[in-house]
């Protein structure tokens, strides 16, 4: 009888089981029964659209950075007088506040302790509660303070 041979199957093994020698789909076959040298294709990345071309992958990378930019948003005078109120009642009375803070083109928010008001220099220093580490702020980027 001519049986249709597997060509993936390793004929070295000593216990490869008759059924599997008809069976073409390598898959099908137990990783133990198979030859080692099975052809891999032409081994091409699947997805790498922008990176072959160095200068066009940069500009499409600075170019998403510019999409994900945020502004300081313009405050009224309202606002920055109850961030000058809230500062001077966390500088007197340390509690937790959480203070919205503009920084490298984001708004971050901030878990502090106010640790110390410097009116002159228009700094803040503040403990950071998750960090556990003291940070200098600017008065003026400060968005608000809850």
């Amino acid at each position: 009888m001519n049986h249709l041979k597997a060509h993936n199957l390793n004929p070295l093994h000593p216990k490869v089981p008759v059924e599997l020698e008809t069976v073409t789909n390598y898959k099908e076959i137990p990783g133990e029964y198979l030859s080692r040298n099975i052809p891999e294709g032409r081994k091409m990345i699947k997805w790498a659209p922008f990176a072959t071309m160095p200068q066009q992958f940069e500009d499409i990378r600075k170019q998403i950075e510019q999409q994900t930019k945020e502004f300081m948003p313009d405050l009224s005078q309202e606002q920055i007088d109850d961030i000058n109120n809230k500062l001077n009642h966390y500088s007197n009375k340390p509690s937790a506040c959480f203070i919205y803070y503009y920084e490298d083109e984001k708004i971050h928010l901030l878990q502090t302790v106010i640790n110390k008001l410097d009116e002159y220099n228009m700094r803040v220093n503040v403990f950071l509660v998750v960090q556990q580490e003291f940070k200098d702020l600017e008065i003026n980027k400060i968005i608000e303070i809850i």
